[in-house]
């Protein structure tokens, strides 16, 4: 899995192409805004399920979540 750091770019760019708020992020995937946060900060990271609903809810490519 890529780092916290890249892994949080990858969440911030995903969110912004959709225009979305990390209030409407964090509602969809069932967490609290600070939580969200944190995981775009690289302060925490989400376990493997909330990856997946991110995944799903920001359309995020697997390879740019993974590294081969």
């Amino acid at each position: 899995m890529k780092t916290k750091l890249v892994f949080s770019t990858v969440l911030i760019k995903s969110r912004l192409t959709l225009r979305m708020t990390q209030s409407q992020v964090a509602t969809a995937v069932g967490v609290s805004q600070s939580a969200y946060n944190y995981w775009e900060s690289g302060k925490h990271y989400p376990n493997a399920t909330k990856i997946y609903l991110l995944i799903k809810v920001l359309k995020i490519p697997i390879e740019d979540v993974y590294t081969t």
